[in-house]
């Protein structure tokens, strides 16, 4: 009786937590492209929403944690914006305005 709990107290746990950890990995659709407008937004600049995103892949796999994002906005702008995997959750995302004929 005494080894039934001791092996339910430790598997009900570890269920609990994998099904947590599932439920949360996806988000809602158009979450990255409200979060993308809503970096752009804090940087200064003119977004509303984001209509589209272009991630072009880097040659190189160093640079792999660092994931560089083309956002188009609805009015017709340009942005890079590039978060590193590198600072934790305090790093700021650096946004630099595109040209519109790229």
């Amino acid at each position: 009786m005494l080894m039934r709990c001791t092996t339910m107290l430790l598997v009900v746990p570890l269920v609990a937590c994998s099904a947590m950890a599932s439920a949360q990995s996806i988000p809602p659709p158009g979450f990255h492209e409200r979060e993308l407008a809503q970096i752009i937004r804090q940087a200064g600049y003119d977004c509303r929403t984001v209509e589209s995103i272009d991630i072009s892949p880097s040659p190189d796999p160093a640079f792999d944690t660092m994931r560089p994002e083309v956002a188009t906005c609805s009015n017709k702008k340009k942005f890079l914006v590039v978060k590193s995997g590198r600072g934790g959750v305090n790093a700021r995302p650096v946004v630099r305005p595109l040209p519109t004929d790229i």
